[in-house]
């Protein structure tokens, strides 16, 4: 039994459940007709997000009043069926963030602009299933309101499904950033500079080694292929291998895994990048 402690509009509830846990509820007409203290009607129910601080109440309700119903409707949809396809339950936060960027992308579109995605790459190569979902993502969306994104916004929304897969698990996500902050450190010692986080070379090669932890961790299968470059790639950049060599024995003791040459090779491609 739910019951309504407030209605942000026809469509989005904050409720109570049976436990005295709160709840916000999407559904369409979910609200229509009704009152505080009455109960929903389950069969309405969409999507449900738990609520686990004031913030994500806060949050929902800045969004409601900037983003169109519509196009609320629209990201219930896409998150429901990203689920769907890659096995996973996004949060509230992950809602209210992809919505609140799918309406900006699209009031965008509309206006002429468009941004490109640097990481593009590396989420095709890393992270194929949530790419996907991105471009499922574009083909709703261009159902729904007639335009049609390029396949740099199905990386950004891809990135909004891998970080909400990350952040489902607290514990995956400090390790993680452990491990981020002390290859950091080995590449700074090792090459005597200070790295510029605000550089587009720095964000690569951090995000190249998340989406290379978050794999370890859930186990995907990898290659074992040796690339045609990789003797190349070691024999041109003497100081970018040699602090890859210290982050691999770091990266397989710490994972307990296997570093093979193809990915040994893209990092040393992106300490390189961080050398010039």
């Amino acid at each position: 039994m739910l019951k309504i402690k407030k209605i942000f509009n026809n469509n989005v509830v904050l409720v109570i459940d049976a436990k005295g846990l709160e709840r916000i509820l999407i559904g369409r007409g979910l609200a229509f007709n009704k009152k505080i203290g009455q109960i929903v009607d389950e069969a309405k129910i969409e999507k449900i997000f738990v609520v686990d601080s004031p913030n994500v109440t806060d949050r929902f309700v800045q969004l409601i009043e900037e983003v169109p119903v519509n196009r609320l409707e629209l990201v219930t949809l896409i998150i429901k069926n990203a689920e769907v396809e890659l096995q996973k339950n996004f949060d509230g936060n992950t809602y209210i963030g992809l919505a609140d960027h799918i309406n900006y992308a699209v009031n965008r579109f509309r206006k002429g602009e468009r941004i490109r995605n640097a990481l593009l790459l590396e989420i095709k190569k890393f992270y194929p299933k949530e790419y996907n979902a991105g471009i499922s993502a574009l083909k709703q969306i261009t159902y729904y309101e007639g335009i049609e994104l390029n396949e740099d916004e199905a990386g950004f929304i891809a990135l909004h499904f891998i970080n909400g897969g990350l952040n489902n698990d607290t514990a995956q996500t400090l390790l993680t950033t452990e491990m981020l902050q002390k290859i950091v450190l080995i590449v700074e010692d090792r090459l005597n500079i200070e790295l510029d986080t605000d550089s587009l070379n720095y964000v690569r090669f951090v995000t190249h080694l998340k989406f290379f932890i978050q794999r370890v961790i859930i186990n995907e299968p990898r290659r074992e292929t040796v690339p045609e470059m990789f003797d190349q790639v070691l024999r041109f950049y003497p100081k970018a291998t040699q602090s890859v060599e210290i982050i691999r024995n770091y990266l397989q003791g710490k994972l307990d895994c296997q570093i093979y040459p193809e990915e040994e090779m893209y990092l040393i491609l992106h300490v390189q990048r961080l050398i010039k």
